[in-house]
């Protein structure tokens, strides 16, 4: 059976592992990291007739006091308004969610939980509480706090990246590029 320290249990061999600088080693392990995670979640929330991604917007909309607007729940998910749209009108379509209007905010799409979406967002709970205790086996509790701050400095720097390229005109992910 694979370590699971090791690059082994993810089924990355040594070799392949080897990265073009620190900063790329990091990157790559996060997006490793972070497709496992997205794999593990599917699986754990088809259970409840949920993807990772529902999972995770579900639990968006939950943390919101007040009902958020699509706009809002773009930013906090980091997907384009129009990634949000479709998903959400999947999750209305499957009763989780209701999207309405407000007088007097214009244009803007605010989303609220349906009492379905409230009872399968209560059921993520459980699902949560097993993928942590998946995740985060052997590791103390100082190193998920250290993990979070470092976690999210990394974070605030790609905001900073991408408002810096944004602001050099340089929005799309595929400008420089070459083929």
């Amino acid at each position: 059976m694979a370590d699971p320290s090791t690059n082994e249990a993810i089924g990355v061999a040594d070799g392949a592992a080897e990265c073009a600088g620190r900063e790329a080693c990091v990157a790559r392990s996060l997006l490793t990291a972070a497709n496992l995670m997205t794999r593990v979640g599917d699986r754990l929330s088809a259970s409840i007739g949920l993807t990772s991604s529902r999972w995770l917007m579900l639990c968006s909309i939950g943390r919101f006091e007040e009902a958020p607007s699509v706009g809002a729940l773009s930013e906090e998910v980091l997907l384009s308004v129009q990634n949000v749209s479709r998903m959400l009108g999947q999750m209305e379509s499957d009763g989780l969610i209701e999207r309405f209007t407000k007088p007097g905010s214009g244009r803007a799409v605010f989303v609220r939980l349906t009492e379905q979406g409230a009872a399968t967002l209560e059921r993520t709970r459980a699902l949560a509480e097993e993928f942590e205790s998946w995740f985060l086996r052997g590791v103390s509790q100082e190193e998920v706090d250290r993990i979070d701050r470092d976690l999210w400095r990394l974070t605030d720097n790609l905001r900073a990246m991408e408002a810096a390229k944004a602001a050099d005109g340089d929005a799309s992910p595929e400008k420089g590029r070459t083929a």
